[in-house]
């Protein structure tokens, strides 16, 4: 343990997930629009340091700018009890961010990791939607999030709880979301809240990428807007 203390581990919270799409400054920079890969990275080793676990590290893969990193970034697995997570970039309202639409399926990384390491069915606590697996004799896992290829509707028990107060059913779906922030403002007791909470849990419906359009439903803000 580090010599000195973190107050959100102190207050309770185990797991983290970082977003590191690349292990290049210059990459990382083009993808975020923000020259701090160095601070990201020091945070990982602090969060490492602290004891966060499980420590999940998410790559959204784009053809042609950080697919070609994908090994690299695998073998952070190898010597650390990391679990990163490969996510299939999903073209929402960004689809000439980077000047070519598309993305690469996961049975593509799979094979490619299977290939140079060899792969093993594996389990990582809290893993989600990911089909999850480990490198030959690594501490850590990797795993795939295959939103445009895979789709894991009948499986997926996650709500969003956006950087504006928004909780969304679907990552890919704004209809049936409600407004906390609103609720919270407004003075709203938490039973209220938990039966807005078990409502849309109960009225969470199943929606994917290609099918979004359905009944009307539209995306209205880009990935990059949605925090959370």
């Amino acid at each position: 343990m580090p010599p000195w203390p973190n107050p959100l581990h102190q207050a309770g919270l185990r797991r983290l997930n970082i977003s590191l799409d690349s292990l290049h400054p210059d990459t990382f920079r083009k993808i975020t629009g923000r020259d701090r890969w160095q601070r990201v990275w020091d945070g990982i080793l602090t969060a490492a340091a602290v004891g966060f676990a499980p420590l999940k590290l998410n790559v959204v893969v784009i053809p042609g700018v950080n697919d070609q990193e994908v090994p690299a970034l695998a073998a952070l697995t190898l010597d650390r009890p990391w679990h990163v997570r490969f996510i299939e970039f999903m073209p929402i309202g960004n689809e000439t961010l980077f000047g070519e639409k598309g993305w690469v399926d996961s049975a593509t990384l799979r094979q490619q990791l299977q290939d140079q390491f060899g792969l093993a069915p594996a389990h990582c606590p809290g893993n989600g939607p990911a089909d999850v697996f480990s490198l030959a004799g690594a501490q850590g896992t990797v795993g795939f999030i295959s939103q445009m290829s895979e789709c894991f509707c009948d499986r997926c028990n996650r709500l969003r709880l956006s950087a504006d107060g928004w909780l969304r059913p679907c990552l890919l779906n704004e209809v049936g979301q409600q407004n906390l922030k609103a609720l919270l403002r407004g003075g709203a007791t938490p039973a209220t809240l938990r039966e807005t909470v078990s409502a849309l849990l109960t009225n969470k419906t199943d929606i994917h990428f290609k099918n979004r359009d359905r009944g009307g439903d539209r995306y209205t803000r880009t990935m990059a807007r949605i925090g959370g």
